[in-house]
């Protein structure tokens, strides 16, 4: 589906409210764009761009589009994250929209931190979950022995 940018139709409006008008290195397809305006309750547009941002504060291969060349991708991705809170805020206030509603929508994968600093902060917390999957998955101690077999 192509990319496009007009104000007169549901996926222009989500694309102005995302600050994604630039259709030659748009950050979302239309196609895209639709998904979230499908899935909002009562296909708010506020909040569909909200989502769309929040998922762009996740994906930094988007972040590069999106971004302006000397801004970081930790920047793009704060900037994504304080525009989708703001139109979470409008919709709202200004569209009615309860946001415990809208929660049950809010589903985003989350691999870990996009910066040094970000993953300081979840190692540092006491009570969130220990994660499954580590770097060192390999070295278990049931695994050491055959893996690093040195007596053949």
């Amino acid at each position: 589906m192509p990319t496009t940018y007009d104000t007169s139709n549901n996926i222009g409006k989500v694309r102005l409210y995302a600050n994604d008008t630039n259709v030659s290195n748009a950050a979302f397809t239309d196609e895209e764009l639709q998904v979230f305006i499908d899935q909002s309750p009562s296909s708010n547009l506020r909040l569909a761009a909200a989502w769309a941002l929040r998922t762009l504060s996740f994906d930094t291969a988007r972040q590069g589009r999106w971004a302006e060349a000397k801004v970081s991708v930790d920047a793009a991705a704060s900037v994504a994250m304080k525009l989708a809170s703001w139109l979470e805020e409008q919709a709202q206030s200004v569209d009615g929209i309860s946001m415990d509603s809208a929660a049950s929508y809010l589903v985003a994968p989350w691999a870990g931190g996009i910066s040094e600093t970000s993953k300081n902060i979840y190692d540092d917390d006491t009570d969130r979950i220990k994660p499954a999957f580590t770097s060192d998955l390999h070295t278990h101690p049931d695994t050491i022995s055959w893996v690093r077999d040195t007596s053949t």
